[in-house]
């Protein structure tokens, strides 16, 4: 099997936030939204909600302005993972990260984000809506380009 991504469909949130408190449980033994890896936006006006997470990304800003070098890619998984025993808690990746996935434990003084729970994130489990999948890095893509198909299809079936 190939590498797996956090995918989140935006039409399904509801903006519940189970997902929030399994994350920090599963982290930190609490129900706390600060203690999470992860955080609602919630654009109430128009109804929308959307969780905000690590992307791992593919060349991560993070790694690179870490000055101690804590922050790397696991290159088993594609997992960028935080080493709490060297992060000193400069906030330069909190800085730079461009999805704002990165906080800092004030009680720890570190940086700690989503490690997608080692292949299997209870953020997922916790969702019953499905707005949050654990898929094959391939899957995302082909999600949307089904959706778009079928509106599409509804547009000439009309």
């Amino acid at each position: 099997m190939g590498r797996r991504v956090l995918a989140i469909d935006t039409n399904r949130c509801t903006g519940c936030k189970a997902c929030v408190m399994a994350c920090s449980f599963a982290k930190e033994k609490v129900f706390s939204e600060a203690k999470a890896r992860l955080w609602i936006v919630r654009a109430e006006r128009q109804g929308i909600a959307t969780p905000v997470l690590c992307e791992q990304c593919e060349s991560p800003p993070c790694e690179l302005v870490c000055p101690v070098r804590a922050i790397s890619k696991n290159p088993m998984n594609g997992v960028v993972e935080i080493d709490s025993n060297r992060c000193i808690g400069c906030k330069e990746c909190f800085w730079i990260c461009p999805f704002g996935a990165v906080s800092i434990d004030v009680e720890k003084r570190i940086a700690v984000k989503c490690d997608l729970c080692d292949g299997s994130p209870e953020c997922v489990k916790a969702c019953v809506p499905r707005a949050l999948q654990y898929v094959n890095a391939v899957r995302p893509a082909s999600i949307r380009m089904e959706k778009q198909s079928m509106k599409r299809f509804d547009v000439v079936r009309r």
